[in-house]
């Protein structure tokens, strides 16, 4: 019972992390589309940017942040399920989310700075 509950429990924390994930992997190809039309300056390009989003929340910074603070919960729910997970299989995709989280949120974390 103990191991069918550590591997709904692992599988749960996967899907969380995959989920956080989305959202800031979808945020950074957007910037890559807008970022290749040579044709802007680079404030226009932010401000392209930020017309995807409603006029409340339109702060570079926060949104960042925010995607950031996704990105990093995702490595750290990942790298949590490795450790709960006890199939290979599970394990790898644990990893393999954790390493492009980490490396999503080193990619945020310098554009903040």
């Amino acid at each position: 019972m103990k191991s069918s509950s550590s591997a709904k429990r692992s599988r749960s924390l996967i899907r969380l992390s995959l989920l956080l994930l989305i959202v800031p992997g979808l945020y950074l190809s957007l910037w890559f589309s807008i970022s290749g039309d040579q044709s802007l300056t680079y404030f226009e390009q932010v401000r392209h940017l930020m017309s995807y989003f409603p006029e409340p929340i339109r702060n570079p910074y926060g949104i960042t942040l925010t995607f950031f603070g996704m990105s990093l919960s995702a490595a750290i729910l990942s790298f949590y399920g490795y450790l709960k997970s006890e199939s290979k299989r599970a394990q790898m995709i644990s990893v393999i989310i954790s390493c492009v989280a980490t490396l999503l949120s080193a990619w945020l974390g310098m554009t903040i700075l």
